[in-house]
């Protein structure tokens, strides 16, 4: 029996072979992937940023609230505002819809990226689902994104690096010290695993960076220095 999310790919690649291809978001015909020109534009965050993991922020400053606390990552990216009602849709089909496929979108947006993050990584190592968890849903939207990425910047990506050995709570709603506690020694090294100098944390959404800095910890326990990638941020 096929997984559902397996079986919600195929249809989707499917039914582009069959149908003219249209904007996910404005139903618009367009060439080829998933979302046109206009509404690609609509996504582009243009607004301030904080100047050490560029998180959008509503206001002029340094350090957004995040990256003021004490924090294990020396520099990040994220691509989207979570404010964004599209980019809130993307995550949210690509997460709970099974249309993990229209991630893909990620590669029209290559020039919004700072590929400055990729300086001296080594390895991209995607958040990991505890294995619960990742079985109810099917895949890891962060492993999709960090496959992409490795597209991009032609840096493997390595599986099992890390592991989440506790099944936590659902971060959503959670006060940042809430996340934090949440989150505590939740994620291990891999022993068996390959050493590396400097590693790239991929992450679907960045509120806090409570996942994001709990996995950096446990890497730079071992001296590996960390950057991240998110797909998006609210501010």
């Amino acid at each position: 029996m096929l997984n559902v999310s397996i079986l919600s790919n195929l249809i989707g690649s499917l039914k582009n072979l069959i149908f003219p291809s249209v904007c996910i978001f404005c139903q618009r015909p367009i060439k080829n992937g998933y979302i046109c020109n206009d509404c690609m534009n609509d996504m582009i965050y243009k607004g301030p940023r904080c100047v050490k993991c560029s998180k959008p922020v509503n206001q002029n400053t340094l350090l957004c609230s995040n990256c003021s606390q004490k924090t294990y990552y020396e520099k990040g990216f994220v691509l989207f505002s979570y404010n964004n009602k599209k980019v809130a849709s993307l995550i949210k089909w690509s997460k709970f819809s099974g249309h993990f496929y229209y991630l893909n979108a990620i590669k029209h947006f290559k020039e919004n990226i700072d590929f400055s993050i990729f300086d001296d990584v080594e390895a991209l190592i995607a958040v990991p689902m505890h294995k619960e968890d990742l079985q109810k849903r099917g895949y890891n939207q962060s492993l999709i994104i960090a496959k992409i990425l490795s597209n991009l910047s032609d840096i493997s990506v390595y599986y099992d690096f890390i592991e989440k050995t506790i099944q936590t709570k659902p971060q959503v709603g959670l006060k940042r010290h809430e996340r934090q506690s949440n989150l505590k020694n939740a994620f291990i090294l891999n022993p068996k695993v390959e050493r590396f100098k400097k590693v790239l944390i991929v992450d679907d959404v960045v509120t806090t960076a409570s996942t994001i800095n709990e996995c950096a910890k446990v890497l730079s326990s071992l001296d590996i220095k960390v950057n991240f990638f998110a797909l998006a941020s609210e501010f």
